[in-house]
């Protein structure tokens, strides 16, 4: 087994890959290369209040939700109201969804040769 750190690629890493830091450019020289762990499946709890980060994003979500979106097509929910990071995930999704209707824009894929 060699002691070197693995080629990056340009291709797109599935989770537990290494890839370079900058999109679509490859590193130049030594690299040094950070494994990141998974989290334990115990990490997950839906039910965990909401940390004062996400309380923050919430009322971000909602402030651009009222400025963009006309009331009848706002989703009718209050940050304040939302306890779990479970509901707050439910929340940001309904938003997003309304914001962005035509969905996530599709990369192309570059043709491998």
């Amino acid at each position: 087994m060699s002691d070197s750190p693995p080629k990056a690629t340009g291709k797109r890493a599935v989770r537990g890959e290494l890839r370079p830091a900058v999109r679509g450019q490859e590193p130049a020289g030594d690299v040094t290369f950070i494994r990141i762990p998974r989290p334990p499946a115990s990490a997950m709890n839906k039910d965990r209040p909401i940390s004062d980060l996400i309380k923050a994003q919430l009322k971000h979500i909602q402030h651009a939700e009222s400025a963009r979106l006309p009331q009848h097509k706002r989703d009718g929910r209050k940050p304040e109201d939302i306890r779990t990071e479970a509901e707050a995930a439910s929340y940001i999704a309904a938003v997003t969804r309304l914001m962005h209707p035509q969905g996530r824009k599709k990369s192309k894929r570059k043709k491998s040769s």
